[in-house]
């Protein structure tokens, strides 16, 4: 029986970098990917060296994908369109719809991959997310808006886990010491 592939999305951090080691760890055969979804090409190298090291040390091959203006029409500009109407918007539910849950699966499709991973602290069981183990870096609420037939192809190798755990596991590995201590990503 072949191994099982996945599609691990990418981001240059510690929580993408730690998934990929633990799906490795649990036999998976995984193709990386990183998304460009803004005009910040300083940030895109900074994360790609990140990336490219990762993936050279643990034997698996990563693409790039340019879908800035697809995250500027779809994300960014309802976004701003919204707030100036005087609502509130929430684009990481919509970023997480349209473009990590969805377009990421259209490519894990092109890829011939089996699942999609992600460093997202959440936990499902293919038809229903759960709050992660740990209540500080849940991301249940955020992910409520993904397609529910996309739920069955989703691993999030973190969800169990506590944050300062997997910080202080990725301490212990030296090519992933430098993202144990990085400020942590935010959103807009």
């Amino acid at each position: 029986m072949s191994k099982k592939r996945v599609l691990i999305a990418l981001s240059g951090g510690v929580d993408s970098s730690m998934s990929a080691k633990l799906l490795l760890e649990a036999g998976y055969e995984l193709v990386g990917v990183y998304m460009k979804l803004h005009g910040n090409e300083a940030s895109h190298a900074e994360n790609i060296r990140k990336i490219d090291k990762l993936t050279q040390h643990f034997g698996f091959s990563y693409h790039v994908l340019e879908r800035q203006g697809m995250f500027e029409e779809s994300v960014y500009q309802p976004f701003v369109d919204t707030y100036e109407s005087g609502e509130t918007p929430n684009p990481c539910t919509v970023c997480n719809r349209i473009m990590k849950f969805g377009a990421l699966l259209d490519y894990a499709d092109e890829m011939g991959c089996d699942f999609l991973a992600t460093g997202h602290y959440i936990r499902t069981d293919g038809k229903f997310f759960y709050q992660a183990e740990d209540d500080s870096k849940d991301q249940s609420y955020f992910l409520f808006n993904v397609r529910p037939e996309a739920l069955k192809r989703l691993i999030f190798p973190l969800g169990d886990r506590q944050k300062s755990d997997v910080k202080a596991m990725a301490a212990q590995i030296p090519l992933l010491t430098e993202l144990a201590t990085q400020k942590e990503s935010s959103e807009i």
